[in-house]
This record gives C-alpha cells, structure tokens and sequence, in this order.
C-alpha cells in the first residue's frame, strides 16, 4: 500500500465539516498508521487546508530548535512567528470508518454551509481547496484540474480508485451556448416503407 498521497479529487464537505476523502488517501493514511494522529494546518496567506500526519509536526519542531541553536540559543522574532504559523493555525484529525475527518470549525471558513473541494496529493501532505474560491481565482493549475474533474464528471465516464469516492456525488456543469455558435441542425428522419420483393411475396 502507498503511503504517499497522490492524485486529485473533488469531494463534499458536511455542514458539520466532515469531508468525505478519496479511497486512495484514506489507503494512504492507513498505511503510514495515522489515522487518529492526522494534523488540519490552516495557510492563511491562501485560506487552503492542509492535513500531514505527525511527523510533519515533529520535523517543524526539530527545524525551529536546529535554527535556535545557530542563533546560540536565542529566540529571534520571525522564528516565533513561523512556529506559531505551523502550529497556531493547526487543529488535530482523525480518520473515521466512513473515509470521513472533521475539519475544525474554526479552521473552515464555511462551517454549517455544505459544499465541495478539490483535494490534492502532495506527496508526505494533502492539500483541500475550496471548488468555488478555485474556479473563481488565479490559481490557473488548480483551476484547470478541477475543470478535469468536472468535465469527466459531467460526461458520466468512471475515473478509477483515485476519484472513485468522490466523483459519485459531484453535479455535472451547466455548459452556456457560445455566441455566434450555433447548435447543429437537427433534420426529421422519415419512416422507411416496407419493400416488396417478388420472390419474398411469390411473384
């Protein structure tokens, strides 16, 4: 089993915050034994999400103490302010017999409303991105990729284990006519009549 979190899907987030992940990533987090130590890390600069087990956690500790040590023991400021931006914005996870975890409210900017994100493998992490800030922003690669998903969606095609989870509740888009296009004519096909054939009818 992988225990690298990679591919992308599109998922539904609960009112209540339970965000239903992919078949692959919940495989990916079973198989690095950490699913009821996962970490919700909020990065404020892009208002995204992003889960890492507890060794994320751990490595960020020994990066702050290995830079207080060169500093000779001192504490400089933007030091503090890094260790509060990896820890503060954290809350902890688990992953529950549903393929679900609980975003914090606190750390969902749309708690008690239901809608959908696009989650992406980022290898020892996973990224959650919400769908409409995406396809409304200047990430073009995240727009993209979700447009992928929507498409794929909407022409009802299955997509495998990756997306399997996910894609089932996913609304296809509705598509505008383009100006100056129009639509293909559609022509009325007449009934065929019946041949008669002279050896078929005896002649």
């Amino acid at each position: 089993m992988s225990r690298l979190f990679v591919g992308s899907a599109i998922c539904e987030i609960g009112a209540k915050g339970m965000i239903t992940l992919p078949t692959a990533f919940c495989i990916a987090i079973t198989s690095r034994k950490a699913n009821d130590r996962l970490f919700i890390c909020l990065r404020n600069t892009s208002k995204h999400l992003v889960v890492h087990d507890e060794s994320a956690i751990e490595a960020r500790m020994e990066r702050f103490q290995r830079r207080r040590l060169a500093e000779g023991g001192l504490l400089r400021a933007e030091y503090m302010i890094d260790l509060r931006r990896d820890l503060g914005f954290t809350a902890p996870g688990w992953l529950n017999g549903k393929g679900q975890i609980a975003i914090a409210p606190w750390l969902n900017l749309r708690h008690g409303e239901a809608h959908r994100a696009l989650v992406v493998g980022m290898g020892d992490s996973f990224e959650i991105w919400d769908l409409d800030q995406i396809m409304a922003g200047k990430h073009d690669e995240l727009r993209l990729l979700a447009s992928l998903h929507l498409d794929l969606a909407a022409a009802g095609r299955s997509t495998g284990t990756d997306n399997e989870s996910s894609l089932r509740s996913v609304r296809p888009r509705h598509r505008t006519n383009v100006a100056g296009k129009p639509r293909l004519p559609v022509h009325a096909v007449h009934p065929l009549l019946p041949r008669h054939d002279s050896i078929i009818d005896g002649g």
